[in-house]
Formats: structure tokens, sequence, C-alpha cells
């Protein structure tokens, strides 16, 4: 659509002019409707453009990552348990940040530092500035110098590249979080994921898949739905 005048609305305004306008007048009537008509026009792209904006990806992720923040931080299991096991997202995972931010600023937090052989180990961070660097696979992880965790770990906040509301989960295939996790029965589990990550039916598992106990994802709309946590329904 653009903000010319079409031959039916000129037809229109002519005959308006005709009616209500003497001939020296029409000039000034038809450069007014112009200048409103681009007006209105404007503020009707001016709309569009933020209705896109708002539902754009990037914008539809910092909804539901806000929305997962707010439902770890509602859960009971989360709030009492003395250390969690959480994840530094990448550019394309949820931003759990504030998390691992509230997490660090009261002694709770452990991150982990992946080998070379596949294998994974907790680090007890209280600075996420000054304790982490770029690891591998360009994620942050705990410095070489700081000393793994070797306490219990209650509950672990897990990422993933796809999971089912039954539990499921895919991780990048490198078994870093199965061969960890299955060392940790006591673990409570929590995937973490966009919408678009969560399939509304079961996904293939292989024996050594560790399924998680709760899925916190949004299922329909962000800004409707409470955050909360699901339970896995297996």
């Amino acid at each position: 659509m653009n903000a010319e005048i079409g031959f039916a609305e000129y037809a229109f305004l002519f005959l308006l002019a005709l009616l209500l306008f003497s001939p020296e007048n029409l000039g000034k009537a038809f450069a007014k409707f112009k200048h409103y008509k681009g007006k209105l026009f404007k503020m009707k792209f001016d709309l569009e453009d933020a209705i896109l904006e708002e539902n754009s990806p990037e914008k539809m992720r910092e909804k539901e990552s806000a929305w997962i923040v707010q439902a770890v931080k509602n859960f009971p299991p989360y709030q009492s348990a003395k250390k969690v096991a959480a994840f530094y997202p990448l550019q394309n995972e949820p931003d759990i940040l504030p998390l691992l931010e509230e997490l660090a600023s009261e002694g709770r937090l452990l991150l982990p530092r992946t080998f070379a052989d596949g294998e994974m180990e907790f680090v007890e961070i209280h600075n996420l500035k000054t304790e982490l660097l770029e690891g591998r696979f360009h994620v942050h992880e705990p410095a070489k110098n700081l000393a793994a965790y070797s306490g219990k770990i209650p509950f672990a906040l897990v990422p993933g590249v796809q999971f089912s509301w039954d539990g499921g989960r895919h991780g990048h295939g490198k078994g870093y979080y199965d061969r960890f996790l299955a060392r940790h029965p006591e673990t409570l589990k929590c995937g973490i994921a966009f919408s678009a990550q969560v399939s509304t039916n079961p996904i293939p598992l292989m024996p050594h898949d560790i399924p998680m106990n709760y899925i916190v994802a949004v299922k329909n709309d962000p800004e409707k739905e409470t955050p909360h946590v699901e339970k896995a329904t297996v």
C-alpha cells in the first residue's frame, strides 16, 4: 500500500470539492488532503514496524528467557538448594544470566568445565567476570586454577538441543551431561529450553540418555502464561 491518491479518491474528492469549496480553494483542499493522508500512512507504517519488532524471533527469545528465569526463581527446589549446577548460555540458548548472577552472589553457583576426553566437572563460581574464561566450543568455563567441586549437587539446570514434555532430552551429541548426571542420580534435573525446542511427542532416547525430572519452557504465550516449572510426565 502506498500514500498516493488513486483514481477513486480523486473522483470522490472532486465531487466533494464541488459541493464544499470555491474553485480558488480546491488546490488548497487537495494539498491538505495529501499532507494529512501522508501522516496517516506514516503512523500506520510505524505501528506495523512496532508490531513486527515486538514479535520478532529475537524479541520472543527475550520474552521466553525472562519467563524461564522467573519460573525457576519461583520453584521451591531451586530456592532451597544449597548448590545449583547451571550452564553459561550460548547465543542460541535461553538467557539465564540473571539466575547465574543471583546464584553467584549467594554462593550457590556451580558451572561446568569440560575436557577433551568427554568428561565434565563442576566448579563453584562466585564472580562471573573474574573466574570464567572462554573454553571448549567458545563456552565460558571456570578458570583452570579453580578446584573442582566434590560435594553433592541437589539441583541442576540442564541445557539441550531438544526436549519433550515427558522428560526426554537430546544434547549436542558429546554426552557430557549424560555421563555426569549418570554419576549423580540424586540430582534434580531441570531441562531449560525455548518453546520451539520442546516436542509434544516423546523423542527417541538411547539407553545412556538421562531424562529430566522437570522441563522449563513456555507452552503458549509468555505474556499470558504464568511462569512455572513443568513436571516431566514419565
